[in-house]
C-alpha cells in the first residue's frame, strides 16, 4: 500500500513541474500544421512554374509575372503590417505568429452558423495570403497567482478585387438576419452546468472609423429567465467585440480577449480605445496594401 501512495505522490510532483501550453500556443500550432501542406503544395507549383517559364523564355516568348507580384504590387504580407505591442493598450510581452495560403476569412463562426440557418449564402472569402498573430500577456488579479493568457488576436488576409466588398456586404446581411437568434447551450450555474437557451444578438456598434472600410461588430448574449423567479437561469456569457478593417486589398480581423473586454470590472478598454486600436491596425496595413496609403 505504501508503494502505491509513493507512486501517486511522485506522479503529482511530476505533474506540477509540467509546463502546459497556453491556449493560443495550441491554436497557433494547429494552424501551422494545417498550413504546412498548403505551403509545400504552393512551393511545388512555383518550382514547376519556374521551370516552365525558363523553357518558354528560351524559346523567345516572355512570361508575364503573376498578378500582385513584382513592381507595383505586393503579395506576401510582411510582419511590419501587423500590430505591435506598443499599439495595444495592455501590456504584452510575447508574439505568436503564423502565415498561410488560401485561408478562409473568419470573422465570427457563430454568426456564420446563424446565417446558414437563415438560408443566407455563407461561402467564406478565400484569401491569397494571410498572416496571423496572438499577443500574449500576464494577467494579475488580487488574491490569485499571475497567469498567462492571450491579449488580442489578429488575422490579416489579402483578397482578390471585389472580395472585400462582398465580405462587408455579407456581414451586413448576416447581422440583419440574426437579431434575437436562440441556440441551446450549456452555461455555468451555482449548482453546475445547465442546459438553457442563449439568445444571440449582433450589432454594428460603429462603422467607417478606419481605413477604407471598418466595423466594430458586437456580439451580446442573454439567457432565458427562470419561470418561477423571473431571473436569468445563469449568468450570461460576456459580450464579444470584433474589429474588421479594410485597407486596399487587405482585411484584418481583430479579436480582443477577456483582458480587453469593455464593461468588465477592472478593465479600461473603452469603445474609444477599441477604435483607436483599429486605426493603429489600419496604419500598419498601409505598408503591405495594394494600393498603399
Amino acid at each position: 500500500m505504501r508503494d502505491d501512495v509513493t507512486f501517486v505522490e511522485l506522479l503529482q510532483r511530476d505533474l506540477r513541474e509540467v509546463r502546459w501550453p497556453e491556449p493560443a500556443e495550441i491554436r497557433t500550432t494547429a494552424r501551422r500544421r494545417s498550413r504546412r501542406t498548403a505551403v509545400a503544395a504552393a512551393a511545388a507549383v512555383l518550382a514547376v512554374a519556374s521551370v516552365s517559364a525558363v523553357a518558354v523564355g528560351r524559346a523567345g516568348t516572355p512570361t508575364p509575372a503573376p498578378p500582385g507580384t513584382g513592381v507595383g504590387g505586393r503579395a506576401e504580407i510582411s510582419a511590419e503590417a501587423m500590430l505591435t505591442p506598443a499599439d495595444v493598450p495592455a501590456e504584452t510581452d510575447e508574439r505568436l505568429g503564423d502565415t498561410g495560403l488560401d485561408e478562409r476569412v473568419r470573422v465570427d463562426d457563430i454568426l456564420r452558423t446563424c446565417a446558414q440557418e437563415q438560408g443566407l449564402p455563407t461561402d467564406q472569402a478565400v484569401s491569397r495570403y494571410s498572416r496571423s498573430q496572438t499577443l500574449m500577456g500576464t494577467v494579475e488579479v488580487d488574491g490569485f497567482a499571475p497567469y498567462r493568457r492571450p491579449v488580442i488576436s489578429q488575422d490579416v488576409y489579402r483578397l482578390d478585387p471585389g472580395a472585400a466588398d462582398r465580405l462587408f456586404a455579407d456581414l451586413d446581411r448576416s447581422v440583419a438576419a440574426c437579431a434575437g437568434w436562440g441556440q441551446m447551450s450549456r452555461v455555468q450555474r451555482d449548482q453546475g452546468m445547465v442546459d438553457t437557451t442563449v439568445v444571440h444578438q449582433w450589432t454594428v456598434a460603429a462603422s467607417a472609423f478606419a481605413g477604407d472600410q471598418a466595423i466594430l461588430l458586437r456580439h451580446t448574449m442573454s439567457v432565458e429567465a427562470d419561470p418561477a423567479t423571473g431571473e436569468p437561469v445563469a449568468i450570461p456569457p460576456r459580450p464579444e467585440d470584433r474589429l474588421v478593417v479594410r485597407v486596399g486589398d487587405l482585411v484584418t480581423v481583430l479579436v480582443p480577449e477577456d483582458p480587453l473586454q469593455p464593461g468588465v470590472p477592472g478593465n479600461t478598454m473603452t469603445q474609444a480605445r477599441l477604435l483607436d486600436l483599429a486605426r493603429a491596425a489600419a496604419g500598419r496595413l498601409c505598408v503591405a496594401a495594394n494600393p498603399g496609403c
